[in-house]
C-alpha cells in the first residue's frame, strides 16, 4: 500500500478529530482566550446551538486582538472567520489535506450534513497519519537527519 492509496480510501472520521473546542458565538473575546489557553487549543469553532458559524484562530489573535485590549469584552463573531471551509466525516482524508494545503490552514471543522460540529481535523492529526504509514523511516530518523553516526549503534 502506498500512502496515495491510503489517502484515496480513508476517511476523515478516521482520523483523531478530539482536538477542539466550541464557544457560542455571542461568548467574550476575553472568556475565549481563556478556553484556547486552559484547553491548550490553537483555535476555537465558533457556533449556534452546535451548528458551525466560524473559526477562531491563533492567528487571529494576533492580526486582531493582541492590540487591542478594548476589544476583550465584544462577542467573537466580531472577530471569526465566518463560514470556513469545512469536510464531512465521510470525505477522503485526501479532501482534508487539499483544503489544509490549498488554504494554508492547520484546523479543518468537520460537520455533519446539518452543519452540527462532529470534530476537527488538525495538523497534527494529518501528520500522524501521514507518520503512521512510514514508521521505519520516521522512527528511526536521527535528531538531526543529516548527523552520521562515527560508530555502528548496539552491542
Amino acid at each position: 500500500m502506498s500512502v496515495e492509496h491510503d489517502l484515496q480510501v480513508e476517511l476523515v472520521s478516521h482520523l483523531d478529530l478530539s482536538r477542539y473546542a466550541a464557544v457560542e458565538s455571542s461568548t467574550p473575546v476575553s472568556e475565549v482566550l481563556k478556553v484556547m489557553r486552559e484547553q491548550r487549543r490553537n483555535c476555537v469553532l465558533v457556533t449556534d446551538a452546535g451548528r458551525l458559524l466560524g473559526i477562531f484562530t491563533e492567528r487571529d489573535v494576533l492580526r486582531k486582538i493582541v492590540n487591542s485590549p478594548n476589544t476583550w469584552s465584544r462577542p467573537i463573531d466580531e472577530f471569526m472567520t465566518p463560514n470556513p471551509d469545512t469536510v464531512r466525516p465521510d470525505d477522503l482524508v485526501a479532501r482534508a489535506l487539499e483544503l489544509m494545503n490549498a488554504g494554508h490552514y492547520r484546523n479543518v471543522p468537520v460537520v455533519d450534513e446539518e452543519g452540527h460540529v462532529v470534530g476537527n481535523v488538525t495538523h497534527y492529526a494529518l501528520m500522524t497519519f501521514l507518520c503512521d504509514r512510514f514508521p521505519e523511516e520516521i522512527y528511526n530518523l536521527p535528531p538531526e537527519p543529516d548527523q552520521i553516526p562515527k560508530a555502528p549503534a548496539g552491542a
